[in-house]
This record gives C-alpha cells, sequence and structure tokens, in this order.
C-alpha cells in the first residue's frame, strides 16, 4: 500500500532537510524538527546537545513557539490585555476580509474582529487603530451603531493614527473616547457625489448616444448628458439629507450639538484642533498609546473595586431613592410622602426593566451579560435588547424558564425571603431550581444583598 500524499510530502522535506547543512538558529532547529518529526510519525528526537526528546516533549516545544491555538486564530493582536484593530485605507460594505486588504478595510471585518474580542477572555480593551480617509455610505451606519452598542461591553478607543475623516470619522464617533496624534486629522463631516459627463467629448466625436427608458428619473445622473437643473436639486437635496444625518451621528456619539458639528462645514482639522473641536479627546504619541491605554484600563480597574467595596448604597435597584434623598437634601419641598412614592415607584419600574432584560429573547444563551445589563447598568430594556443581539452566545446555554425566573426576582427585590422547595441538598433539585437559585445568587452578589 502507498503511504498517503502527505506523508510522502514529509519524507521528501526530511530527505532534504536531514544530512544538510540548514542556516537556522538552534533554538529554531529543535522546533522546526519537532514540528516536522510530529508529522512523519517520528517518535524522538536527539538535540545538538545529545538530549533526547519524545513524542510529548517535541508537542510542548512546538506549542511554545507557536502559542496557544487560540492565538494563531485571532484575526486581532492582543498586547497586554488590549485588541488591536488596524482600520485603514478606504472603507467598504460587505468587503469579505477580517484584516485590511488591497488598500481597504471592511465594515463587516471591523464588527467580526469586534464581536471576537467581546468575547475574548483575554481582551480588557480594544483600540481601533485607524488610518484612514473615509469611504462608502453603504454599511458605515449600520457600523457605527454596533460599535456604540458594544462599547458599554468593553471600552473601546479610537486612534486617530494619522487619519479619521468622513466614514472613518463615523467610527471613531462611536468609540469610548477618541485619541489622535500631533499630525492626526480628523473631521470632513461632510457627503459628496461625483458626476462625470462627457456629453461634450461625445458631441466633438460625433458620436450620439440615445438612452431609451421607462420612468422620468430612471437615467437621473448618466454621465451621457450634464446634469439637468431638477436633477442636480434633487441629488443635492439628497445629499443635505445625508449630512444632517452623519452631523447627528457624529453629535450623538460624542455628546456636542448637531449643530455644532455642522458649524464645521466638513472641515479637516488637525491635532490639538480635533481636541478643541470637540472630534477629539486626547493628545498622545502614537508609539506610546498602547501603554497608555494599557494604564488607563488598570486604573479604571482598580477605581472600580475600590467604589465597589466603599460604597454599601450602590444597588441599582435603589437608585431611584438615593435620586429622591439627594433632591430632598438639596431642597424641601419634597414631602415625606413624595419621598416615599418617588422609591415605590422607582422599585417597581426597576423591577419590571430587570425582569423584562432577563426574560427577552435575547438573553437566551446569554445569562451572564443579560444579569450584568439588568442588575449592575441602568440600560433601557431595548438598549439592553440590542446589546445582547449583537454579542455571541455564552458557551452554556440556560434553558430556565423566563416566567419562573422573572417570578423568583420580583419577590428578590421586594426583599422577601426566598427558598426553593427541595427534600434534600442541592443535588436533589432540579435544573430550573437550580437555574433560578443561580440567577438569585447572581442578583446577591451584585446589589451586595448577602
Amino acid at each position: 500500500m502507498q503511504n498517503p500524499p502527505q506523508t510522502n510530502n514529509r519524507m521528501h522535506i526530511l530527505s532534504r532537510v536531514c544530512n544538510e547543512a540548514q542556516l537556522v538558529e538552534p533554538g529554531y532547529a529543535r522546533t522546526f524538527f519537532s514540528a516536522l518529526g510530529l508529522r512523519a510519525n517520528v517518535g524522538r528526537l536527539v538535540d545538538t546537545d545529545g538530549t533526547v526528546l519524545n513524542t510529548d516533549e517535541m508537542k510542548e516545544t512546538v506549542s511554545s513557539f507557536e502559542g496557544p491555538s487560540s492565538e494563531r486564530r485571532r484575526p486581532y493582536q492582543v498586547v497586554d490585555g488590549i485588541a488591536l484593530i488596524p482600520v485603514s485605507g478606504t472603507l467598504v460594505h460587505k468587503f469579505g476580509h477580517l484584516k485590511p486588504f488591497s488598500g481597504s478595510t471592511g465594515y463587516d471585518g471591523v464588527l467580526a474582529c469586534l464581536k471576537g474580542a467581546m468575547a475574548d477572555e483575554s481582551v480588557k480593551a480594544v483600540m481601533l487603530d485607524i488610518d484612514s480617509p473615509g469611504g462608502e455610505a453603504a454599511g458605515c451606519f449600520d457600523c457605527a451603531a454596533a460599535i456604540r452598542k458594544m462599547r458599554d461591553i468593553k471600552p473601546i478607543y479610537g486612534l486617530c493614527y494619522d487619519s479619521m475623516n468622513s466614514a472613518a470619522m463615523a467610527i471613531g464617533s462611536a468609540c469610548s473616547e477618541r485619541w489622535i496624534t500631533q499630525s492626526g486629522r480628523a473631521g470632513s463631516v461632510g457627503v459628496v457625489i461625483a458626476h462625470t459627463s462627457f456629453e461634450g467629448h461625445l458631441e466633438n466625436e460625433g458620436i450620439e448616444i440615445t438612452l431609451l427608458h421607462s420612468g422620468k428619473h430612471k437615467v437621473d445622473g448618466n454621465p451621457y448628458e450634464k446634469l439637468g437643473e431638477q436633477v442636480r436639486t434633487d441629488i443635492q437635496s439628497r445629499l443635505d439629507e445625508s449630512r444632517n444625518k452623519f452631523a447627528a451621528l457624529v453629535a450623538d456619539h460624542i455628546g456636542i450639538s448637531k449643530q455644532a458639528v455642522l458649524d464645521t462645514e466638513a472641515r479637516v482639522f488637525t491635532g490639538q484642533e480635533a481636541i478643541d473641536v470637540g472630534f477629539a479627546n486626547k493628545l498622545v504619541n502614537g508609539a506610546e498609546a498602547v501603554p497608555l491605554l494599557r494604564d488607563v484600563i488598570n486604573s479604571n480597574s482598580i477605581k472600580g473595586a475600590s467604589m465597589a467595596t466603599s460604597e454599601t448604597t450602590s444597588k441599582p435597584a435603589a437608585s431611584a431613592a438615593n435620586k429622591a434623598d439627594k433632591q430632598q437634601s438639596a431642597t424641601t419641598s419634597f414631602s415625606q410622602a413624595d419621598i416615599d412614592q418617588a422609591r415605590a415607584e422607582g422599585a417597581e419600574q426597576e423591577r419590571a426593566r430587570c425582569k423584562d432584560i432577563l426574560g427577552c429573547e435575547e438573553s437566551a444563551g446569554r445569562k451572564q451579560l443579560a444579569t450584568h445589563l439588568a442588575f449592575s447598568t441602568e440600560m433601557s430594556v431595548d438598549e439592553a435588547k440590542g446589546m445582547l443581539s449583537a454579542s455571541p452566545v455564552e458557551a452554556t446555554t440556560l434553558s430556565a424558564d423566563s416566567n419562573a425566573i422573572g417570578e423568583q426576582l420580583e419577590v428578590a427585590m421586594k426583599g422577601e425571603n426566598v427558598g426553593l422547595q427541595a427534600s434534600g441538598d442541592a443535588g436533589e433539585l432540579s435544573d430550573d431550581e437550580l437555574q433560578e437559585q443561580a440567577l438569585l445568587n447572581d442578583y446577591d452578589a451584585v446589589t451586595g444583598t448577602k
């Protein structure tokens, strides 16, 4: 029986590399021959110093050089817990590539990388390394909206290094913050359409083209004739509408007025100018951006842990009551009855919000994230649904009945003592009862009731 073609190829390679001089570093030679030997079913390897490596040791050598398989599969680089995702060149819709390719980056590739980073436990934050003059309008706003949702899962920072214009500005605006280099250029919040007319050239060449069509506007903007006044007016109207939507998106994402964005008149701003107008938050050295972000994330994590241990009144369900207490301390125009009513209404609204988030269809398979959104944020139900739908399903999918969970949650938030009916230890509880208990434990953990 003949050996499979792959085995023959490996034996051919072995014949070429064995007993022949090779220009390789010894450490890499050990790795190379271990990898090749494993694929050729070689049982052991004798190193240059006489050390004998068995199959397991050969595998360990290869693994230590290549790194974890998950690292090799990542479409992005991770440095100190920061996922670096390049956004360079022309931005295009439905590109089909995870990484920038042939001078272009696809919105679909950016989102795919971001979704992977959101689910990657080794990633604490994301930095979009942006160097793009813009690109297609198609797909741009949807991409920006998705980034805006994902930045609530993990921080997403946009680095203008060194161009973040037009469609790239839309992408950058959706980030948690935008950093810019001294020479970085950001802005160009505007829309453009180019029209080419060959009418004069064709007339000089004696060529006449007749377009037969059905529908008054079927051939509007064709290149064989100059733009008519009505066609020009219609195109300008669509441009103005698109610019207004663009300005509104940028303004909403970065927290300034739409008029302030429109007043830039699509100008491009460099370095500190971009910060002054509101298009960027921090001036940085591009080469130092990653360690700087690492320090920011670590600092925020420390502050968050400190606040969690020192603030004993940080329960989400009590947020309305806390606001009412602040109002009472600031003014005497509210009676105690008003305060109590505000607390009751706030608690009821919070119960309904949490129940709707945990019981929505989008929470299926995303229990941990749904619990976090319900108990640790003030996100609306619609916002939570959007984030859940954009997030990957967790490794273990829960199947607890949402109504039962909602009932247990409501009792828990009323402060009543909840006990699952069981005749023995936890091992005798049903799956639904165990899942309900897990949910209540999550509530206790994030609200500090225990």
